[in-house]
C-alpha cells in the first residue's frame, strides 16, 4: 500500500455543504483502516474552503477512484483539486484524552 494526498476545493455554498454532511463524513469513516488523515482546508477567517485527505491505496488510480465517491463531488460541493502520491516521513501521535 501506498499513501496518497488528495485535495479538494469548496465550490458550493455552505447550504449545500450543510446538507450533505451527513453523507459525506459517512463515507469518510467508512473508508476504515484505508483513511490516515482528514479533514477541512480553512481559509484566513477559519471558515472551510476545501479538504485534505490522506489515504492507502495499491496505487493512484484506486486512489483517485476513492476520492471520485465522495459524496460532496456529486452534490457539487467540491470539486476533485489532485490526487498525489506522500509519504508520511514522521509523525507527531494524538494526543492523549482524560
Amino acid at each position: 500500500m501506498a499513501h496518497f494526498l488528495v485535495e479538494y476545493r469548496e465550490i458550493g455554498t455552505p447550504q449545500a455543504r450543510e446538507d450533505h454532511r451527513s453523507d459525506h463524513v459517512a463515507y469518510r469513516k467508512g473508508l476504515g483502516a484505508a483513511l490516515c488523515l482528514t479533514g477541512p482546508i480553512l481559509d484566513d477567517s477559519g471558515k472551510p474552503s476545501g479538504s485534505l485527505i490522506i489515504i492507502d491505496a495499491t496505487d493512484k488510480a484506486q486512489a483517485e477512484q476513492i476520492a471520485s465517491r465522495d459524496p460532496y463531488l456529486a452534490a457539487g460541493v467540491f470539486e476533485l483539486a489532485s490526487v498525489r502520491g506522500y509519504r508520511i516521513a514522521a509523525m507527531k501521535p494524538p494526543a492523549a484524552t482524560a
